[in-house]
This record gives C-alpha cells, sequence and structure tokens, in this order.
C-alpha cells in the first residue's frame, strides 16, 4: 500500500519523522521513510491552499498513493467543540473564493461563475465520500471552511458562515480535499483545533502539545490504514 503522508510545516512532523528510517529522497521537502516494516511517504508543503496543492499535486503525479494522510490545523467555530483535540474533517468548502461587495460576500457560486453541483462540489461543498467502507477514523467528525486569510471574527465571511454552520476553520482542509476528490486518492484529513477562532492570531505558533496530539493520532490512524491492507 502506498501511503503519503502531508503536513504544511515540519514541527509538526518533527516528533512522528525523529522515529524513521530515511529511504530516500524524492523532492523538496519530500522524501521516503521505513516505518516498521512498511515504507510511506512524508510531504512537507509549506502554508497556504495553493502552495499545498502545488506540491500534493506534484506528488500524486509521481506516484500512484492508495492513501492520502493531510496533518492540519484548524480554529474552531463552536461552543461544543473544544480546543486541543484532534478531528476527522469530512467535508469543507471554500470560505473566500468569490467577490466583496458593500453588503456582503457572494462566493463564484453564487455569482453563476461555477455551478454548485459540478463535481466535486455538492452545493458548494467537497464531501469526502472517499474513505467508506475501508476505514474506520476514530476521531470525531467535522465540517469544515477553509480560507487563505484567517479572520478574528466570523463577521467578514458572515454569509459564507451560513452556508453549511461548519464546524472549524483552516486554510487548506478545502484545497487538499478537492485536489484528492479530483484525482479520486482515499484521504484522511486529521486537524488539531488549536482554538476559537477569536483567538488565531494570538495561535499562530506549533506548540508541543500539538505536536504530540498530531502524532499520536498518525500512529492511531496508520495501525487502522495497515490493518486493512
Amino acid at each position: 500500500m502506498e501511503i503519503l503522508i502531508i503536513a504544511g510545516a515540519f514541527s509538526a512532523m518533527q516528533n512522528f519523522i525523529s522515529q524513521l528510517v530515511l529511504v530516500e529522497n524524492l523532492g523538496k521537502n519530500y522524501a521516503r521513510f521505513k516505518y516498521q516494516d512498511k515504507d510511506l511517504d512524508i510531504l512537507i508543503s509549506g502554508t497556504g491552499g495553493s502552495v499545498t496543492s502545488y506540491y500534493l499535486c506534484k506528488a500524486l503525479n509521481l506516484k500512484k498513493y492508495d492513501v492520502v494522510i493531510h496533518l492540519g490545523r484548524c480554529f474552531s467555530l463552536k461552543d461544543q467543540l473544544e480546543s486541543g483535540i484532534v478531528i476527522n474533517l469530512i467535508e469543507d468548502y471554500f470560505g473566500d473564493l468569490g467577490f466583496e461587495t458593500d453588503k456582503e460576500f457572494s462566493s463564484v457560486f453564487d455569482l453563476g461563475i461555477r455551478n454548485k453541483n459540478e463535481y466535486p462540489f455538492t452545493n458548494e461543498i467537497l464531501e469526502n465520500n472517499l474513505l467508506l467502507p475501508d476505514f474506520q477514523i476514530e476521531y470525531r467528525k467535522v465540517s469544515g471552511i477553509s480560507c487563505n486569510s484567517i479572520p478574528n471574527s466570523l463577521f467578514s465571511i458572515s454569509s459564507m458562515y451560513q452556508k453549511n454552520q461548519p464546524d472549524v476553520m483552516s486554510r487548506d482542509g478545502a484545497s487538499v480535499l478537492y485536489v484528492c476528490l479530483e484525482e479520486n486518492v482515499k484521504l484522511i484529513q486529521l486537524f488539531y483545533v488549536v482554538d476559537r477562532l477569536e483567538n488565531a492570531s494570538e495561535k499562530y505558533k506549533i506548540e508541543a502539545d500539538e505536536v504530540s496530539k498530531l502524532t499520536e493520532a498518525l500512529q492511531v490512524t496508520l495501525a487502522e490504514v495497515l490493518g486493512v491492507n
């Protein structure tokens, strides 16, 4: 089974990578490692949807992967979702793809530039429907919205939030999901909930707890994925 793990920053992966044996370098911030008795590839993509999409597409063009595991970070939009946990992102959409007017933000779908149900979108939403029945991911399943620039409140994108009332916001969740849906590659997205959205500007650094919990989540998920093979 060919597995690709993608993360935006090396610091998020440092604990996990320190346990591995390098097999070969495949490109910029992209390498194959030995994990237990299996080989897997790790890609450090950098920050932002466009950058992440570019390096992910390069990797998918190089190899035929069975599963992509995306480790990310997000901010909670709801009181019921506590900070400091890992969630499984199962649907997402682009929150800043459109035009801002005097009254509100209008998406490219609202303006008729793109059809709301043109694949891989379903009423503007990207749904991760590629996993079942293969994998049973134990982490809480949530919906997301992705914006290249993280706001400090929902006010500026309130019209976009109301479309699906997502649980979390990230920078690159929708970008990775879009690429994997178009390429028909199974995707697991494990995101650490850093804090509430209003505290996002103070929490841009990756702390030890985030690294530890993402590492644990990755190990648990790999056990499930490799056990299916």
